[in-house]
């Protein structure tokens, strides 16, 4: 090397700042030549001198494209090459990316070639032609097994354009093509290199990427195999996958790269003295350093922006910033300097502006090995690649990599791509000339600079030698300029260049364009049959998108039960695979027949490929006789051409699938007819699908294949039938949340209506009654779906709201019948059939059609009894009531049939589903009396009308008693139409005076009860009502003197104080039978092995043994506790003496066995179901399994921590549960002696049960909620939820369909063991409930309880209140308004509801609070509620509406009390923070006075009756009397235990104190503090609430023995007890009435309202109405001459506290 060499070079060291230290960021391997240092002040010498280059590239430009002539149309193309021209074309202008690009590439067309892009941009389906043509090519190179060169460049030159599925498919054939040939490799890598480059992101898999750099890498370990050639092509392929990862095309990249044999491979190449390949290696390994380890901290900057975020690293070389420039250039240049991708870049800003983040990604540059050149390079690359010239000349100039060797080599190989790239203008290469000139002749730094001009020299020889005389001519002239430029040193080294071996490489990376386009003219030459199917499987594709499917299920008979059935798709599917040539798909109308023919084309469509047979959907009632010719039209109608059609008969197979043949009136054999199969003929499987209502006895003959000429197949072989089963619930929920998304993204699919989400339609098609059932067909769904939206138009929860089915049902029946009009509206009719219809359309085709439908549900009842199912043979029956139904030979009963909803199977007809004929019969009896059913319109004057003809009316024609789905739909009639009630009322009114209406008044009092009309008060003297179900109705204090009740259903009846005198009662049911009493609390109740016996065992350690016949006690003796009857020999197991356990006999409890050994209590005991073996479990913590033959001990279970309380053995006796007060559940393995599972629930378990087959296993304890699992498995199957407390007992009914269980809220829930519903509630007991037994002979269940007692309830009763009870549930705090009318409740979950008493329904629930309500209080003039909380908030609302209208403070800690005062201006709240507020209503900021002085939780304050003062009470032990208006502090006394005060009304002199943990209520001067006039007497000590009457006269109080006590406040004596409630009572509520006092009362699970009135004889309390669960009353009914009474219903009628003596 010359001296003027030498001088231009220095140490391969750079700084990013003037003056800072240098840093050595060489990728060489080896050594500098020179050791030389460069001072500062050289250095900011060079760059300057660097930086003085002047721009080559002023602007920027277009990128360059392919520019070929179009052709004449875009039908045929003659290359490859215009191919993808005019497809980029079409990309270019679609796309919105840069409108300047757009602008360039329009102006480079002339007219004619203008107007035909502009042509195909109009028209979708030429845009699909060119689309289509381009994945035929990627399928004909698919299929060569020899590939050429130029299909390689013809098929590659479609890769930009390709979607993704086309792009993996070419990209994967490469790579098969690089692992198994040699021959075509440097193609190949040039192939992939290019198809990688121009992949669009998440085209490319990782597990593509991961084969490439693989093959890549164990190719390059062997680079004495190799050329430099194919060497230098591997490491430009190797680059590119690696810059895809960069960029981020392939999703966590780190996974499939093998970072340190990459690594060293390519660290070996960089020591190559080939410098080409040198460059090559050192850029490849930068790509590899560049992808993310830890994809955390560099997932913006290297990966989800791409390109965009190595530019942005690239801009820091531009800068030569430091780490501060740096920062800022991260936050600011973004914008200004990408235009491409600034979406990308604003949404990380937030990222990029963490100096963390900067840290890091800046550090990891400037660390290891990383280099600035790389990702300044990636942004040159990039600025080339979109035309960005002067971008380009920008970054090449001024960045701070500027003089670094890879640097420039790399911008070198660039520019000379560009010379010779004949895509770019003549100016644009001759100016890429231009710079490679200029940067030879700039002043370097770089060691190293030799290789850069050698490479330079290299670059303009290969231009030089173009065949272009322009550009070569360039490159000549430039070349003659350097030798003679005058320097000894360069023109030295230009000699040098000129020796040397002539060796550069290829500069032009991508592949050059197709000479020949093989491919392209295979993929056009069946452009007429394959592209018309094409497009066929598109508009399919395309029309079938936005269909609703759920996929069905099928069976092989229609009686086959769901557990049959299969997957109706993959039986066709396996169909189709099969030899078979016919299937034939049945069901009901609406059972989804047409839907899944749709589905499935769509599906053969979406699997279809070139050569495969090609899927037909006909639907048949289009097709002109489709008897012959069937796949012709239909092919006809696709616009195929008959050349076209008749290429396909002879070269193709086909799928028919055939819709309607039961539409299109078909009777033959459309296989046979079209000679489908045989020789010349269509060759084709059919799916074909008919209603099974259309078609007769014999019908298989209409579609059985007739077989093959030769007989070897028999037709039943070619032929399989499958019918459609009903949807179960998990498909529903399916369709619901398929509906629910169609709805939200389709606004107009439901127009009008505001969308639902799931929740809401799953919630009403559980809760509604029957609905889930009808839903099942596809259709109806669809139907009800649609419907419910208009028939629920409240906002309130179901469980709060009477939702009726009647207008669901309304809307189907209009809806089928407007559906089906406009379908014969469209239909091919006849003349006479056309006739007939517009008859029926002039005088009304919904009400013709409504009228058929209820005479046939009126006349199957009639002549049927209600059977649904109707058999008619015309031939036999043509005469009878069956002919006017379904004689379709008349064109007005086939109209009118084809309209309705039924079906046809054969020769026998139903509706399709039963509610619909119970409905259509409703209808029947409810429009019976106005000639339109307009229930609205009719007048009272009717209504008695018809009472008048009742005789003979429907409603007098046969008892609906035991029909409880009409019931149902007639109860939700008298909801809807107070006149439809009105008119029922009538009827049982005028049974009082005609017998013959008996009938009619039980039907109808019947219905109003079912409606929750209640009767309380009413004189229904005389009514005749035989045979009527009443149960769970309301007759407090209800005349029915002399009433006809026999046969009557009175469960659950409340029929307090009612008088019953003289009326008929013979055959009278109550649900349950007369209690059991004993001496004290019920431990454990079971049934002898043959039911004939109940065995009881007590607290006082006695058995009593009761006759189920009589329910008489036949013996007593000592035991108690625990209890079992052995299943074999029903010998009595019973807990004995000393922690012993007897067995002996049940009636004399004389032991046979005694078994000892456990040490403490045992607490419950279980035998074998072979009775072979018995278990004991106590408190000693253990369980004892014995032998009952001798008594041996076999086993002993020990290790427990707690008291074991509950065993049981599985039926089969392999398994053994039991239950611990340490929150487990165990089964135990009783052959192999090993635990089996272990179940921990959190709380103290009580009970275990299994069921009959051993298939679950139940437990109760502490939780109100009963885990049932499958003790197979461990899974939990499903819980059991009602209760509100513990579960004490669990019983599994016999058959095992049922679980019984009790528990401490007092109740038996009985539940469906299958799915977990809760099917009925039995309430009735005052205590907890113990014990639980199932009656192993009849329905009965016996329960004991702590109140002394064991009641027998009737199990087979239909009658559920099972839900009734969520209407009270979580119920905190209620208050009654002043005009009695409106009840408001605060709840547990923070919810506010105000409910209508007369009404007996919620109608409006509020939200605010976010936690408990703790007190509601009505105000004064009823308009507003305040409401304070647990969440420490007090709110005003709205009493009319239920908004609120504000918010008062926001504390810490609850807010216990707030009360009016009398003027209704203030509010005074009472808080856990000690505080006592006053309140102005009006504002909600500060409050008007701060009581402070408590030194704990206040629990209750109050107005005086003048609003001067305010009493408290606090767990402080003080009550206080403070001034109202200033806060001042009266008076205060110690008084512990206090939880509310209140004044009387009467005046301010008379303060009453409640303590009621002390059962103390006390009354005294709030003047004179600690004067105490009265404590009040007698208190009893269930007493837990009481609440002051609003005249201030009266006190009330309430207890746990379901008692309700009233007090005269004067006197403090006691005015009266009312035995009228159940169980606890909790809350009481008083308000004045205009006439009378109203009370309202909370128990358990229930809430009631009350009139209390004083009277001559004394205070009458009278129920209003009430809520939740539901109990027989008869307290103080009048049984005076009764007559027909059983006495097991006296008993129990006395039990319950009926008063008088019957007749005997």
């Amino acid at each position: 090397m010359d001296n003027s060499r030498q001088e231009r070079s220095l140490d391969n060291s750079s700084s990013f700042r003037a003056g800072q230290k240098a840093t050595n960021i060489s990728l060489s391997t080896t050594q500098p030549k020179t050791a030389h240092i460069i001072s500062p002040q050289e250095l900011q010498d060079a760059i300057t001198k660097a930086m003085s280059w002047k721009p080559i590239f002023i602007n920027n430009i277009a990128a360059p494209s392919i520019a070929v002539a179009l052709p004449q149309s875009d039908s045929h193309f003659e290359t490859t090459t215009q191919l993808a021209y005019v497809n980029n074309l079409i990309r270019t202008h679609l796309s919105t990316a840069s409108i300047d690009v757009n602008r360039n590439v329009g102006a480079c067309l002339d007219p004619p070639q203008q107007a035909l892009v502009d042509a195909i941009l109009q028209d979708e389906d030429r845009q699909d032609h060119i689309r289509w043509l381009m994945a035929m090519i990627v399928e004909e190179f698919a299929a060569r097994s020899v590939r050429t060169s130029a299909m390689l460049s013809e098929v590659i030159l479609l890769g930009p354009s390709l979607n993704q599925e086309y792009h993996r498919k070419l990209l994967n054939i490469l790579i098969i093509e690089l692992e198994t040939t040699t021959s075509l490799e440097v193609d190949i890598l040039q192939a992939i290199s290019q198809l990688v480059q121009c992949a669009e992101p998440d085209y490319l898999l990782p597990g593509d990427l991961g084969s490439i750099l693989a093959l890549l890498c164990k190719h390059l370990q062997e680079p004495h195999q190799q050329s430099n050639i194919s060497t230098y092509y591997m490491l430009l392929a190797l680059s590119h996958v690696l810059d895809a990862m960069v960029e981020g095309k392939v999703q966590d990249p780190s996974h499939i790269v093998h970072y340190e044999p990459l690594t060293v491979v390519l660290d070996l190449l960089m020591g190559s003295p080939d410098p080409n390949l040198k460059y090559q290696a050192a850029y490849a390994l930068q790509c590899l350093l560049s992808i993310p380890h830890d994809e955390a901290h560099r997932k913006f900057a290297l990966r989800h922006t791409g390109n965009i975020a190595m530019a942005l690293l690239g801009v820091t070389s531009v800068c030569k910033l430091g780490f501060s420039g740096f920062s800022d250039v991260f936050r600011n240049a973004t914008p200004s300097t990408f235009e491409v991708g600034s979406q990308a870049a604003d949404e990380a800003r937030s990222i990029l502006e963490s100096d963390d983040m900067l840290a890091i990604v800046y550090g990891g540059i400037l660390s290891g090995r990383r280099q600035l050149w790389y990702p300044a390079l990636r942004e040159a690359e990039e600025h080339v690649r979109n035309g960005r010239l002067a971008d380009f000349n920008h970054v090449v100039s001024e960045a701070l990599c500027c003089q670094d060797f890879e640097f420039r080599w790399g911008v070198s190989r660039l520019l000379g791509e560009m010379a010779v790239d004949p895509l770019w203008d003549v100016d644009t290469r001759e100016k890429a000339i231009d710079f490679l000139v200029e940067i030879y002749r700039e002043v370097t730094i770089h060691d190293l600079a030799e290789n850069v001009d050698n490479c330079i020299v290299d670059i303009l020889q290969q231009v030089a030698d173009l065949p272009d005389i322009t550009i070569s001519s360039r490159a000549k002239m430039h070349l003659q300029s350097l030798e003679h430029r005058g320097l000894a040193g360069e023109e030295g080294l230009y000699r040098d260049v000129q020796a040397s071996p002539f060796n550069f490489y290829p500069l032009l990376a991508r592949k050059p364009a197709p000479t020949s386009s093989p491919l392209l003219a295979q993929a056009q030459r069946f452009y007429g049959i394959d592209y018309d199917l094409h497009k066929l499987r598109a508009q399919r594709l395309e029309e079938r998108d936005k269909i609703l499917y759920i996929p069905p299920r099928g069976k092989f008979a229609s009686d086959s039960s769901d557990q049959e059935s299969f997957p109706l798709m993959e039986k066709a599917l396996e169909f189709l695979a099969s030899s078979r040539q016919v299937m034939l798909l049945l069901g009901d109308s609406g059972a989804g027949k047409s839907t899944f023919n749709l589905e499935l084309e769509n599906t053969l469509w979406k699997d279809y490929r070139k050569g495969d047979p090609i899927p037909l959907h006909i639907h048949l009632p289009a097709i002109d006789t489709p008897a012959q010719d069937l796949i012709v039209k239909q092919l006809r109608y696709y616009d195929f051409s008959e050349s076209q059609i008749q290429y396909l008969k002879k070269h193709r197979q086909f799928i028919l699938i055939c819709d309607g043949y039961d539409e299109s009136r078909l009777t033959g054999n459309l296989h046979t007819t079209n000679h489908l199969n045989k020789p010349r003929q269509w060759k084709a499987k059919v799916v074909i699908s008919c209603r099974s209502q259309y078609l007769g006895l014999d019908y298989r003959a209409r579609f059985e294949p007739a077989g093959n000429r030769y007989g070897y197949e028999a037709p039943a072989d070619l032929f399989q039938e499958v019918f459609i089963a009903s949807f179960s619930r998990a498909q529903i929920k399916l369709y619901v949340e398929c509906f629910v998304e169609r709805t939200l993204s389709d606004p107009a699919f439901l127009p009008g209506q505001t969308p639902w989400v799931v929740d809401d339609y799953t919630n009403k098609l559980d809760a509604i009654p029957n609905l889930i059932d009808l839903v099942s067909n596809p259709f109806l769904l669809t139907m009800a779906l649609r419907a419910l939206p208009k028939v629920v138009k409240s906002e309130q929860a179901l469980s709060d709201i009477r939702l009726t089915r009647i207008e669901l049902y309304d809307i189907f029946t209009k809806d089928w019948l407007d559906t089906n009009k406009k379908r014969f509206e469209s239909s091919p009719l006849s003349e006479q059939a056309r006739t007939t219809f517009s008859l029926l359309c002039e005088t009304g085709f919904y009400k013709e059609g409504l009228k058929y439908q209820k005479d046939l549900s009126e006349a199957i009842f009639e002549h049927q009894k209600g059977r649904p199912v109707v058999e008619y043979l015309h031939r036999r029956e043509a005469q009878g009531w069956k002919a006017r139904f379904f004689d379709l030979n008349s064109k007005e009963t086939f109209i009118l049939f084809e309209s309705s909803p039924l079906t046809r199977s054969g020769h026998r007809y139903r509706f399709l589903h039963r509610s619909l004929l119970e409905y259509l019969y409703s209808r029947v009896i409810s429009d019976s009396f106005h000639p339109d059913g307009q229930l609205d319109e009719v007048d009272h004057s009717t209504a008695k009308d018809a009472c008048e003809r009742l005789a003979d009316h429907p409603l007098n024609r046969r008892s609906i008693v035991d029909e409880p789905s009409i019931l149902q739909f007639l109860a939700e009639r008298v909801e809807s139409s107070d006149l439809f009630k009105t008119w029922l009322r009538d009827v049982i009114r005028e049974s009082k005076g005609d017998a013959g209406t008996g009938i009619a008044a039980a039907n109808a009092i019947t219905i109003l009860v079912r409606a929750g009309v209640r009767f309380n008060g009413e004189d229904l003297q005389g009514i005749r009502i035989p045979g009527a179900d009443l149960r769970g109705g309301e007759f407090d204090s209800a005349n029915l003197e002399g009433a006809d009740l026999r046969d009557v259903n009175l469960g659950k009846a409340w029929l307090r104080q009612a008088n019953l005198t003289n009326a008929q009662m013979s055959g009278t049911r109550f649900g349950e039978l007369p209690y059991l009493e004993l001496e004290d609390v019920v431990l454990s109740c079971i049934f002898s092995t043959d039911g004939e016996n109940l065995v009881v065992s007590t607290g006082n350690d006695k058995i009593r043994v009761y006759e189920t016949a009589t329910w008489t006690s036949i013996a007593e003796y000592q035991g108690g506790g625990a209890i079992a009857v052995s299943p074999a020999n029903g010998e009595l197991a019973k807990r004995g003496e000393n922690n012993t356990v007897e067995l002996g006999d049940i009636l004399t409890g004389e032991a046979r066995i005694t078994l000892h050994g456990h040490e403490q209590t045992v607490s419950c005991i279980s035998y074998s179901f072979d009775g072979d073996y018995i278990a004991t479990a106590s408190e000693d913590n253990t369980v004892r399994i014995w032998s009952t033959q001798f008594g041996d001990l076999v086993h002993t279970l020990e290790g427990h921590a707690q008291p074991v309380h509950g065993v049981a053995f599985s039926p089969d006796g392999r398994q053994l549960a039991f239950c611990s007060q340490h929150s487990t559940v165990h089964t135990w393995g009783t052959e192999t002696g090993q635990e089996i599972f272990q179940f921990n629930r959190g709380v103290d378990m009580f009970t275990v049960a299994y069921s009959p087959k051993g298939r679950q296993l139940a437990a109760g304890g502490a939780s109100p909620r009963v885990p049932v699992w499958d003790p197979c498995t461990g899974e939990l199957l499903h819980e059991l939820t009602g209760h509100t407390g513990g579960v004490l007992g669990l019983k599994f009914s016999l058959d095992g369909l049922q679980i019984a269980s009790c528990g401490q809220d007092g109740t038996i829930r009985l539940f469906d063991a299958l799915n977990g519903t809760l099917l009925n509630t039995f309430s009735g007991h005052l205590f907890e409930v113990t014990c639980i037994a199932y009656s192993p002979t009849r329905d009965y269940i016996a329960s004991g309880s702590r109140d002394r007692t064991v009641r027998i309830w009737k199990t087979g009763e239909p009658w559920s209140d099972a839900f009734s009870h969520r209407q009270v549930e979580g119920i905190a705090c209620l208050d009654v308004s002043q005009n009695g009318k409106q009840v408001v409740i605060g709840k547990a979950d923070g919810s506010i509801h105000f409910w209508e008493i007369w009404a007996g329904k919620p109608r409006i629930v509020s939200t605010g609070h976010t936690s408990q309500v703790l007190k509601v209080e009505f105000s004064p003039n009823g308009e507003q509620v305040v409401s304070a909380s647990m969440d420490g908030t007090v709110r005003l609302w709205c009493a009319e509406t239920g908004k609120s209208l504000r918010v008062f403070g926001v504390n810490e800690e609850a807010v216990n009390d707030v009360a009016f005062s009398p003027c209704g201006k203030w509010i005074v709240s009472a808080s856990d923070d000690s505080s006592v507020l006053v309140w102005d209503i009006d504002k909600s900021d500060e409050p008007e006075s701060y009581l402070i002085g408590h030194e704990d939780k206040v629990i209750g304050a109050s107005f005086s009756p003048d609003g001067e003062q305010v009493a408290s009470c606090s767990k402080d032990g003080t009550v206080r009397i403070w001034d109202a208006s200033s806060g001042e502090l009266f008076a205060s006394t110690p008084f512990e235990g206090v939880e509310r005060v209140f004044y009387t009304l009467e005046d301010d002199q008379e303060l009453i104190s409640v303590s009621i943990a002390d059962r103390n209520l006390f009354r005294w001067n709030p003047r004179a503090i600690g004067s105490f006039d009265r404590e009040y007497e007698s208190i009893n000590p269930d007493v837990v609430c009481c609440s002051l009457s609003p005249c201030g006269k009266l006190m009330a109080t309430g207890g746990d023995r379901g008692n309700l006590q009233l007090w005269a406040r004067v006197s403090g004596t006691l005015i009266e007890i009312f035995r009228s409630m159940i169980g606890l009572t909790y809350t009481i509520g008083w308000r004045q009435g205009s006439e009378c006092l109203y009370l309202s009362t909370v128990g358990l699970d229930m809430l009631r309202v009350w009139k209390l009135e004083e009277k001559k004889d004394g205070y009458h309390l009278q129920l209003l109405w009430r809520i939740g669960l539901k109990e027989l009353s008869l307290v103080d009914a009048n049984l005076e001459g009764v007559v027909g009474l059983d006495p097991f219903d006296l008993k129990l009628m006395k039990q319950h506290g009926a008063v008088g003596t019957p007749h005997e």
